[in-house]
């Protein structure tokens, strides 16, 4: 039996690739950061691919790999794949939902905490020397309303960590009405029948929405300019959602308080990036699941689930059947 031509191209945890080398069943190359044109001469050769979030399999990618069986994608979001052209041509796109939950929803309560007391601007002015006790006067979380925008398992976590830090936790989701039933969201004391009811009541924002066609661009002026004086807006969810124009002016009007971003419309940002410069944002890059265990969760996960579709042909993490 022949093995399947494997490509790695965003890295995998060791104890992942362990797994797929192991198994007998690949032929594994692995290609670190591979740049388009050379990732459109390798594809043609490969039957399957494991991709984290900087490959980015387009419509002309999925057209240059005519063996092309599998998309694996070593992470929850799929939108850096077009999963619509990958089903007209056959192709069955993987991903490992679940496995970064905790981290990102560390890093939302980690943001959400270095916001409101300015831990960054602190941190920064130590380091030039500065002594600024005076100007750092925060706000604590307890006893503020935190409203979120989706509440799936991440949203869920940060929920019960926002809960636990005494906040009141206020969410909306196209779900709600199936999710205010499960006790254990019996600490969510108020299910928003729509964003704008969470822009308009609560003292921190954060997103954990996906991005698709029915949220890309959903987040504009008209939801920020509810938002209370001195509030907070949070994305560690995806670019894309949330207008950075409007947001931008919302900070520079005053609107709202600061801004902490982890995604941004495109990825690697440009060094001048207005948001990523902006004395009230703090920010990071994309770095909700880059934790040790979230990376080697994720890297066992796709060797899983990889090894199940092609030992056993079933494939139950699947997001679109071919």
């Amino acid at each position: 039996m022949s093995k399947a031509k494997l490509l790695i191209t965003d890295g995998l945890s060791p104890e992942g690739l362990q797994a797929l080398e192991s198994c007998g069943l690949f032929d594994v190359s692995f290609h670190k950061a591979v740049e388009k044109d050379a990732l459109m001469a390798m594809l043609p050769n490969y039957e399957a691919i494991v991709i984290r979030s900087a490959t980015k399999m387009t419509k002309e990618l999925i057209d240059a790999a005519p063996k092309l069986k599998v998309i694996m994608r070593a992470g929850a979001g799929v939108d850096n794949v077009d999963v619509t052209h990958a089903t007209s041509k056959k192709v069955l796109v993987l991903n490992c939902p679940g496995t970064n939950n905790n981290a990102v929803a560390e890093l939302t309560v980690g943001f959400l905490l270095g916001l409101m007391r300015e831990i960054p601007r602190a941190t920064s002015g130590m380091k030039a020397n500065l002594w600024e006790k005076k100007e750092l006067v925060g706000n604590e979380a307890a006893g503020r309303k935190v409203g979120l925008l989706g509440f799936g398992a991440i949203g869920g976590l940060v929920g019960k960590a926002c809960h636990a830090l005494g906040m009141t936790v206020m969410a909306y989701d196209p779900r709600s009405e199936e999710l205010k039933k499960n006790p254990e969201y019996s600490f969510v004391k108020g299910w928003a029948s729509s964003p704008d009811l969470v822009f308009s009541d609560c003292d921190v924002v954060s997103l954990h929405l996906p991005l698709m066609d029915s949220t890309k661009n959903s987040i504009t002026a008209a939801q920020f300019s509810k938002m209370k004086k001195g509030s907070y807006f949070i994305n560690c969810a995806r670019g894309g959602i949330a207008n950075e124009a409007d947001l931008l002016a919302a900070l520079n009007d005053g609107t709202i308080a600061g801004a902490a971003l982890d995604v941004f419309d495109k990825e690697p940002t440009q060094p001048d990036h207005p948001l990523v410069k902006h004395p009230k944002v703090i920010c990071a890059p994309h770095i909700g699941a880059a934790t040790k265990e979230a990376q080697h969760k994720v890297g066992i996960a796709a060797a899983k689930w990889l090894i199940q579709f092609y030992s056993e042909g079933t494939a139950p993490s699947a997001v679109n059947k071919v």
